[in-house]
Parts: C-alpha cells; sequence; structure tokens
C-alpha cells in the first residue's frame, strides 16, 4: 500500500510516543502513558484507534477508560487510525467531553533557501539547555505556567535522543525560539516550532525552519512532513512559503483533565 503524508505522520508521532511513554496494546488500539508527565495529553493518551464496527465503541471506550483508570491515569486524547475519525466516533466522543482536533497534513514540496537575520544565532539545544527550557516558561500563553514546567520537562528528556535535533535561536544573548527535525527511517518530521512573543515578526521562525529543512537536505530525506492546526492560517502561509502543500488531515479527540490532574510538576 502507498505510504500517505498522514500515515507517516502518525508513525512518527507513534515513534515519538514511545520514546516519552510505556505503552500497551488494548483491544481497540494504544495505550500510551506515562505518571511523571500526567498532565501532558502527548503522555497519557490512546492512539491508533481502529474500531470497525459502530456497535462496539462504547465497549472500547468502557475498556479504554477501565484500563487508565485502574492505573490511577487520565487519559486526556483519543487518536484514530489513519482514516478512521468516524461520524460515530466523533458523536460518541463529543458527548462524553472530548474535543474535535483538527490538523493539516502538510509535505515539503520544493526547497526554499532560507536567510537567516544577523542578529540571530541558531544553536543545537543539547548545548543551551538552560535557553531551551525558557522557551517553554517564557511565553505568554498556556506554556506559561505549569504546563510549560511538564513540557520543558518532558522535552528535555528527550534530547538526547539520536534520532532528534532540537535548536534553540537565540536573538543577542537571550531566547528567542525553539524548532526540531525528528527522523523515524526516511521520514523526517518538523516539530515544536515556537518564537516567544516578544520575538514575533522578526524572522526567527523563518530562520528556525530554514536551519532544520537545510538540515533535512543536507542527511538527502526523503519525506519531510509537519502538522499545524487548521486554524493556524499565519503558520500555514508561512510553511507555503518555505516549500510546504497541504496533502491531508489528522484528527484527534481531546478532553480537559480534572482539576487535580498533574497539578504539581
Amino acid at each position: 500500500m502507498e505510504r500517505t503524508t498522514v500515515g507517516s505522520l502518525l508513525r512518527s508521532t507513534q515513534a515519538y510516543c514511545t520514546e516519552l511513554c510505556e505503552k500497551e496494546t488494548l483491544d481497540y488500539g494504544i495505550a500510551y502513558y506515562n505518571r511523571r508527565f500526567a498532565a501532558l495529553p502527548e503522555a497519557n493518551q490512546f492512539r491508533e484507534v481502529l474500531i470497525e464496527d459502530p456497535m462496539r465503541i462504547p465497549e472500547a471506550f468502557e475498556q479504554t477508560e477501565t484500563w487508565f483508570n485502574k492505573r490511577n491515569i487520565f487519559c486526556h486524547r483519543w487518536a484514530p487510525a489513519e482514516g478512521r475519525a468516524t461520524k460515530e466516533l466523533a458523536d460518541f466522543l463529543a458527548k462524553r467531553g472530548f474535543r474535535r482536533r483538527q490538523h493539516l497534513a502538510m509535505s515539503l514540496a520544493r526547497w526554499v533557501d532560507q536567510e537567516t537575520p544577523e542578529q540571530v544565532r541558531i544553536l543545537p539545544a543539547r548545548a543551551m539547555r538552560t535557553a531551551y527550557r525558557e522557551t517553554f516558561t517564557q511565553s505568554e500563553t498556556p506554556e506559561s505556567s505549569v504546563m510549560g514546567e511538564f513540557l520543558a520537562e518532558a522535552s528535555l528528556e528527550r534530547l538526547d535522543d539520536p534520532h532528534l535535533d532540537m535548536v534553540v535561536a537565540l536573538w543577542g544573548n537571550q531566547p528567542a525560539g525553539r524548532c526540531g527535525l525528528y527522523q523515524v527511517g526516511d521520514i523526517a518530521r518538523v516539530m515544536s516550532v515556537c518564537v516567544l512573543p516578544a520575538h514575533a515578526g522578526r524572522g526567527v521562525e523563518e530562520a528556525l525552519l530554514g536551519h532544520v529543512l537545510a538540515l533535512a537536505k543536507r542527511l538527502s530525506m526523503r519525506n519531510v512532513l509537519t502538522q499545524i492546526d487548521e486554524t493556524d492560517r499565519a503558520e500555514r502561509k508561512l510553511l507555503e512559503g518555505m516549500g510546504f502543500v497541504r496533502d491531508g488531515e489528522i484528527v484527534e479527540f481531546e478532553r480537559d483533565p480534572p482539576t487535580h490532574v498533574g497539578v504539581v510538576p
């Protein structure tokens, strides 16, 4: 069967989760979990969900909830297998507090050279761990509170993965953003693109993307991919300017945890 961009992105996500979490295969999908990072959907979720018979959806849900509850873990997210985000599943999960999240699958169609502003330096995150952490904790987003600390700790644990090349952008001596390239076989996934608000509009994101794409080109990666929220028009415009094209959609379902889940990192 011909590989799709969506399938490749799902494969890379599964590989990333396997490194971050423990996992167990259930009847209708794979449970990923990490008690240390209880507040992170990436670390506690049910993926590759495949339910052939819609009549089995309540059974699958009950089995999954029971499995997580027995381990005192909250399941934040359901991620269907490719092409399996059925209306029946969406309707069922919506009644149980899950929100539909739709992402655009993007693939690189052409290489674009990108100049780096002279004020920007891009350095390996492994050598700049304090600056890398600050790209999570200084952001004026939901990441900026306790969640930022969780995300930073989880990400720092992955920095020594030989398949992951994370970089930090500095504007002068101040952290300005981060970006990474994650390799799974011949797949190169651009991930964790973030620019701190104080440095927005200065060409930092373009410089970060240009840096990791240049790395992918040097490595002769055949499939360079990424995914973004479908509502993020600015990011889509930027990626298209960097040579990416839309090539499919990925649907996930996510819910808010009880307030006590992962309050203290």
